[in-house]
């Protein structure tokens, strides 16, 4: 690379490190797609850094990636990549009059959190505070507050971009034509049709959700090996849940500051966005005398809904090997999570360097997705599983890059095992969520399959982005 060809620009440009192993060229969420050294990093400062950076990537025959948090685990990393690092456009600014919120390309989820929860607002966002806001968007936009609001991409009001042919563009649902089709499509499928350089979405007061001081009501039990057909029950009982109402099953080995580490555990969580004594009296099953005697620890505490996903951040690290495959199915029977348990407990023994793999089953109402696929907005949004309120996750996590095959038989087994004796004939996920050997059928519908390969087209006809459908 002759250092004179290098684009000038009021950002960072920082040329491949040598020095370091081959998986430490970019700190990422998972190490998994890194298979060499990117030809590039840019760190862009403003707009025009970026046009300079898709001037350089086309001169130079180099595929562009966005990055926003670096939580995406799929995108191949190779020599042929100018990985553009969009951490300096993490701005997040609320307009209480109009009760917006704009948010940078870069910004992640607590940045979001911070700044609307300061404001005495809250809006839809993911589990993680690492998660970078736009690509969670992009990749379907899977929130907290599911069960109350959607999805984030039923939030989204605006969105700013720059396109392959280096053009500035504001898109919305008052555009037309093309640039109409491309918001639809960038709320849910949007990876790899431009690089998104801020968005704007709804907020909500904070007094809507009735909380005791802005905290969020949260009981967890965990449970032994020995008490998975028992909680799997009553996670089974919980369902459906009222939509303030957000329920957890998590398949996971105990941590080794733990009194047993290693230990296999269930842990079923229960969080409500609403008035604590509603709370309690939703849950009456998770007080009763024998629910607690097969716990070997009950939890129950009010949470701030500043610090909501604190408590993940032992997830956020970044390295290693992840992946995260889903399925969206209706319901589900205490013995197929029984069965499920049963496979997650012989890989992670099998394979020593698996073991803080986890499956989550996550229970949610679906009357307000229902309600909002009865309108037209929510139906031009990329997302095909409404009717579906139970998401069977596998998150694995590996070191060693020879348990690759077997961890991908294993969440595909997983999926497999759930979609079984599910109500649905079409299997879906979301984007976010896929195989590179996925059809994208398992995604989205033929429709809108077409329309996507359509848009590609027209908006990156020369293929400068990575798109996770290619």
């Amino acid at each position: 690379m002759n250092i004179n060809d290098l684009p000038q620009l009021e950002g960072d440009i920082i040329a491949q490190d040598f020095s370091k192993p081959v998986l430490e060229s970019v700190s990422r969420w998972s190490s998994t797609g890194i298979i060499e050294r990117p030809a590039l990093t840019i760190i862009p400062n403003t707009e025009e850094d970026i046009i300079k950076a898709i001037e350089y990537a086309k001169e130079h025959a180099l595929q562009l990636l966005p990055v926003g948090g670096g939580h995406g685990f799929l995108a191949p990393i190779t020599s042929k990549t100018l990985y553009l690092d969009l951490k300096r456009f993490n701005k997040v600014e609320v307009d209480s009059d109009n009760q917006t919120v704009a948010v940078g390309g870069g910004a992640v989820t607590s940045d979001l959190i911070k700044t609307c929860t300061e404001r005495g607002f809250y809006t839809t966002w993911p589990n993680s505070n690492a998660v970078g806001v736009v690509g969670c968007i992009l990749g379907g936009g899977n929130p907290t507050l599911l069960g109350l609001h959607g999805l984030m991409i039923d939030h989204v009001l605006s969105i700013r971009l720059v396109t392959s042919d280096k053009r500035i563009v504001d898109v919305s649902p008052s555009s037309t034509g093309d640039d109409l089709a491309l918001f639809h499509a960038l709320c849910g499928a949007g990876h790899g049709l431009g690089v998104i350089t801020s968005l704007t979405m709804r907020i909500f007061p904070l007094e809507n959700l009735r909380l005791s001081e802005n905290q969020v009501w949260v009981r967890r039990l965990i449970f032994p090996a020995s008490e998975i057909e028992f909680a799997a029950k009553l996670f089974d009982q919980l369902q459906p849940p009222p939509p303030p109402m957000v329920t957890l099953l998590v398949f996971a080995r105990a941590p080794p500051t733990a009194p047993k580490p290693g230990a296999p555990m269930v842990i079923l969580t229960v969080t409500y966005f609403g008035p604590p004594e509603e709370a309690e009296a939703r849950t009456s099953t998770l007080f009763e005398d024998e629910t607690v005697a097969k716990a070997i620890m009950v939890q129950a505490v009010l949470t701030p809904l500043s610090k909501i996903n604190d408590g993940n951040s032992q997830n956020d690290v970044h390295g290693g090997f992840k992946n995260i495959q889903a399925a969206w199915i209706k319901e589900t029977q205490a013995e197929t999570i029984k069965a499920a348990f049963g496979k997650w407990l012989d890989f992670t023994t099998q394979y020593e360097d698996a073991k803080r793999t986890a499956m989550i089953l996550n229970g949610v109402n679906t009357q307000k997705q229902l309600e909002i696929q009865g309108t037209s907005e929510g139906r031009d949004r990329y997302f095909d599983a409404r009717d579906r309120g139970i998401q069977a996750v596998v998150i694995s996590w590996f070191t060693k890059q020879e348990t690759r095959p077997a961890a991908a038989d294993f969440a595909a087994s997983i999926k497999a095992l759930y979609r079984q004796n599910d109500a649905t004939d079409i299997p879906r996920t979301i984007l976010n969520n896929i195989n590179l050997d996925m059809e994208l059928g398992e995604v989205f519908s033929e429709y809108r399959v077409t329309e996507l390969k359509r848009l590609a087209n027209v908006w990156d006809p020369s293929g400068l982005f990575w798109r996770p459908w290619n």
